[in-house]
């Protein structure tokens, strides 16, 4: 990879001019939820142009699911609004894409044959999305994510969950799959997706090398990405106040592929969840409820800041901005021209934020869940990037 003039700042440089068949930078795991699809919206276009989203479409009813598992009948009542939800869903995608790549995977409303037709239908075929498809999923569902392919022409994701370490049964299952989509004629993306790695004794790197070595010679792949997910999902109360900390594993997988002795014979994207955990997308949009706690989240080079915050409560306000200045005032913290993520939280520790709140902070310029989540998207997407740049 050619080296790149570096900026301290990734939203100081203008943003490249991008071919929607180049290889990513940075591929985030990201649910198509207001916080996020606005986190990217909101980003330095610089940013923006080296990220390539993976864009899960999440369920609409019903209680939690989980990537890579097929529920064993519909879990959606109603079919009408479920085909709504993801056409709604993927014009948002679309629109806060301005036209720059993403995949789209649909894994959790494919259960309906009206969803599908809406997924797969004329729109994405004339947008740069790029649908996702994967073993153990309908055949009907591979032949349509081919067929908007081949209608696009912008290629399609092969996702790929790895729950365990890869074996040849594997391998066959994704021949068997290629050859099924071969009809499309469309440059192909292996998305090999590790879920939640935020433990150090996950074998993660292992998987990921044996996987690599098993699917790299299958096909010319035009981009390999190796997702995972460090960010907790519980917050770590082992860590005690003011703040709490969680290791980054996935970028330390990441390193160990591109970096260690035994490096994979194709050149793999670095690709996380973001500022979230790797769940994110399994809640369905209509869960309502309201923790009277939240997260206020910061990326450093190695780990994830944590701070608990009340989002209710006569005083909640000021013990919100009490948290974000420790924050603010870490070891870390790139100050509050790196991006809009930092500028909030700066804003916020002086008691100045704007921004959309929930009932209980309103004008408390303290914020709520929805834009903490997005504040936390914000700085990690410049973060990873201006990480992955300094790179030669």
């Amino acid at each position: 990879m050619s080296e790149e003039p570096m900026s301290e700042d990734p939203s100081s440089e203008s943003p490249r001019s991008e071919d929607p068949s180049s290889e990513p930078l940075y591929v985030p795991a990201l649910p198509a939820r207001r916080s996020a699809l606005d986190a990217y919206e909101k980003s330095a276009p610089a940013v923006r142009a080296r990220v390539a989203p993976l864009w899960t479409v999440p369920p609409r009813f019903g209680r939690d699911r989980t990537m890579g598992m097929r529920p064993r009948r519909p879990l959606d009542p109603d079919p009408v609004a479920l085909a709504a939800h993801v056409r709604t869903t993927l014009h948002a995608i679309e629109r806060v894409q301005g036209g720059l790549p993403a995949w789209v995977d649909t894994f959790h409303v494919e259960d309906e044959p009206g969803a599908l037709a809406a997924a797969f239908g004329p729109g994405p075929g004339s947008t740069p999305l790029r649908p996702v498809t994967g073993v153990g999923r309908a055949p009907g569902q591979q032949a349509a994510c081919a067929e908007a392919a081949r209608l696009s022409g912008h290629g399609l994701g092969v996702r790929v969950f790895l729950t365990a370490l890869p074996d040849e049964r594997l391998r066959d299952r994704v021949r068997l799959l290629l050859d099924r989509i071969a009809f499309a004629r469309c440059p192909v993306d292996l998305l090999l997706d590790l879920g939640a790695v935020d433990d150090e004794h996950h074998p993660a790197e292992k998987w990921a090398l044996r996987a690599l070595g098993l699917l790299g010679p299958l096909h010319h792949w035009r981009t390999v990405v190796v997702l995972a997910g460090s960010f907790p999902r519980t917050y770590p109360e082992d860590y005690g106040a003011p703040l709490g900390e969680a290791h980054r594993f996935d970028w330390d997988i990441w390193h160990m592929l591109v970096d260690g002795t035994h490096r994979p014979a194709v050149r793999v994207v670095y690709g996380d969840y973001g500022a979230d955990h790797a769940a994110s997308a399994d809640r369905p949009v209509d869960a309502g409820g309201g923790s009277p706690w939240g997260v206020v989240r910061y990326t450093t080079e190695r780990t994830f800041l944590l701070a608990r915050v009340p989002t209710r409560g006569p005083d909640h306000a000021d013990v919100i901005r009490e948290l974000v200045r420790q924050i603010v005032h870490a070891e870390g913290f790139r100050g509050a021209e790196f991006s809009a993520g930092e500028r909030w939280l700066d804003s916020c520790a002086a008691g100045r934020a704007a921004g959309r709140v929930r009932a209980g902070a309103r004008g408390s310029g303290a914020g709520g869940p929805e834009v903490w989540l997005r504040t936390g998207h914000v700085q990690h997407l410049a973060q990873v990037v201006r990480a992955l740049r300094r790179r030669p």
